[in-house]
């Protein structure tokens, strides 16, 4: 554990993880997520309105609402990222305890149904998500009118969403970690253990679980990144996390914006404005995103390069002194 809070890739990803998160929930607690509307500026060339640009509305500028984009995206990070680990986490869980107990207690069953799941591995989890979502957060609302009003409360569609996008990758993690466990049953010291009596818990808490646990930590972060990317290409095609609601802007359309202002519903809902003039409404959002994506990353290698140190340094052998010795220091080395 020392060693990974001193690996400078881990923490580099960790403290702007952190960072982001706690700066967001502070900034809710104390200021009640407030989002600055910019107004119009009288200069010697006239006046000029919004949407601003980084350089005249720092540090992101202005979007078509006349909204400060840092602060709707500051306010949207700590749903964002707390969207993100609960799913990874529900998934973490789900896909851990079926992908062992199965292999472990239900390998024949594994054998079968492992074609089936492996299928999975060439269909879009961004397809499935989409197909089963569509219903519930956009054609739903398109149908009851301009107020997008829901059938279901927002609290019934964060659920289904929630649901959704957990089950959605359950079988593609599960086989990855039954096939883990798999390649620890066939090592060669697992025939001894059964021919000493270990029964199935035994084998499960004393030889798997240990051996299980560092692909355990890579597959979750690696969870982490994969909601994360399904999230913004969700928001693309229009499905914000928990809906969304009509709204004018400055240049008298109508557009769905989110109601939590999670990340990858805003750009879902700016994505329009990546080849025009006002590009930036787009590519903050992307970038906060990425840079997010990147952070996890870094979190990755890091765990993944400790572990490899670790590992290395217990394979070492040790070194035996060969030195040869005279008869005194031989006969104070037995005495004594």
């Amino acid at each position: 554990m020392i060693a990974l809070w001193r690996n400078k890739l881990f923490m580099t990803g960790f403290l702007f993880i952190f960072l982001t998160l706690i700066g967001s929930l502070i900034y809710g607690w104390f200021f009640d997520n407030h989002i600055p509307v910019a107004e119009l500026r009288f200069t010697e060339d006239g006046v000029k309105s919004p949407p601003y640009s980084p350089w005249e509305y720092p540090p992101f500028g202005t979007n078509n609402l006349a909204e400060s984009i840092f602060h709707i995206l500051l306010i949207g990070a700590k749903y964002t990222l707390g969207v993100a680990f609960l799913i990874a986490a529900l998934r973490f869980v789900i896909s851990s305890v079926w992908g062992t107990l199965s292999e472990l207690y239900l390998p024949k069953l594994n054998e079968r149904t492992r074609p089936f799941l492996e299928a999975f591995y060439y269909y879009p989890v961004t397809l499935i998500a989409y197909l089963m979502l569509y219903w519930v957060l956009l054609s739903d609302g398109e149908f009851n009118g301009t107020d997008s009003e829901f059938t279901y409360g927002f609290g019934a569609r964060v659920a289904i969403e929630i649901l959704v996008l957990t089950l959605a990758a359950v079988p593609i993690t599960s086989l990855t970690i039954s096939k883990e466990v798999n390649l620890i049953l066939k090592k060669e010291f697992m025939e001894s253990v059964q021919v000493l009596g270990g029964n199935r818990r035994h084998i499960l808490m004393k030889h798997i679980l240990p051996f299980l646990k560092p692909q355990l930590v890579v597959i979750f972060l690696r969870e982490m990144i994969q909601v994360l990317i399904l999230l913004a290409h969700l928001g693309i095609l229009g499905i914000f996390f928990g809906g969304g609601t009509m709204k004018e802007d400055l240049f008298q359309n109508m557009i769905f914006v989110s109601f939590s202002n999670e990340w990858s519903g805003i750009i879902g809902n700016n994505f329009r404005f990546l080849f025009t003039t006002y590009w930036w409404i787009a590519i903050c959002p992307v970038f906060l995103l990425t840079l997010t994506v990147l952070a996890f990353k870094l979190m990755l290698e890091g765990y993944q390069n400790v572990e490899a140190s670790s590992s290395k340094s217990l394979q070492k052998p040790e070194k035996v002194d060969i030195t040869p010795v005279g008869k005194e220091e031989h006969f104070d080395r037995l005495f004594f």
